[in-house]
């Protein structure tokens, strides 16, 4: 995981043994870049790529572009699904702060002012 990700501004927060870190590159406006996984620095963790803001119901949404779990399981890749239940596989593997910023109809889908604000 990148500690020093270049051009962006970042956010990262512990949470009992685990951490999830969010960056917001200045280039890509539309992209949040999120790192999770444990605290001992074992080097395994999950990433997960939002892009762009689309209205979900009430909310402005980002898509979940790129999904892997701290295992090493893609479980998305270029906006698309690689697994039958792609998206609860993704709700189990992430910390539940984070959980809070998915969609609750579309865990595939991110609540932007959720993840802009999250601490």
């Amino acid at each position: 995981m990148p500690e020093n990700y270049p051009n962006s501004m970042a956010k990262r927060v512990k949470i009992g043994s685990k951490f999830v870190s969010i960056h917001y590159p200045k280039c890509k406006p539309w992209m949040r870049e999120i790192y999770f996984g444990e605290r001992e620095d074992k080097m395994e963790h999950g990433h997960i790529s939002v892009s762009g803001a689309i209205v979900v119901g009430n909310t402005i949404s980002a898509e979940t572009w790129y999904a892997r779990t701290p295992d090493g399981i893609e479980l998305v890749k270029e906006g698309k699904p690689l697994i039958r239940n792609t998206s609860q596989l993704l709700s189990n593997c992430i910390p539940v702060p984070l959980a809070k910023a998915q969609h609750e109809e579309q865990s595939l889908f991110w609540n932007v002012n959720s993840l802009d604000a999250f601490s």
